[in-house]
């Protein structure tokens, strides 16, 4: 009899252990993860990738300088990457073929399809590298990882 209700306590006992286990890795799947990254983005360089693969409710905070670049004048305008921001911004896209977005004074980006971060300077006559910092808030924990 002794045995039994010893077998009885360890079995309830390791039913409540299996049961909180459980519950706590299922609530770590749903935690958020940021990571903060550096990268130097060169004014003669077309487009800079990050290696960052962004998915649907991520969040991406990029900021920078602007650097500063010689001219352009009306009509060399539209040889910037973004003609309607100012030479030497810092710029980001999320997919190799979209428009760029200003990223100079700090840009905060909720994702909502799967993208790739890319950056680039709306560079004409630029010389230099901006130091660029992007903050990410990864929805996945799994999903952080090093850029390139």
């Amino acid at each position: 009899m002794r045995l039994t209700s010893l077998t009885l306590v360890l079995i309830i006992f390791l039913s409540f252990a299996c049961n909180a286990i459980a519950q706590n890795s299922g609530s770590a799947s749903h935690k958020s993860l940021t990571e903060d990254y550096l990268f130097k983005v060169g004014a003669s360089a077309s487009w800079t990738d990050t290696g960052l693969d962004l998915e649907p409710e991520d969040r991406v905070h990029v900021s920078g300088a602007v650097l500063g670049c010689e001219g352009p004048s009306q009509g060399e305008k539209e040889h910037l990457l973004l003609p309607s921001a100012p030479a030497g911004a810092l710029l980001l896209k999320l997919e190799r073929e979209a428009t760029p977005i200003v990223a100079a004074t700090g840009a905060d980006v909720p994702i909502t399809v799967h993208s790739h971060l890319y950056l680039a300077v709306n560079g004409w006559l630029c010389h230099g590298s901006i130091p660029v910092s992007v903050h990410v808030d990864w929805h996945k924990p799994d999903q952080a990882r090093d850029a390139k």
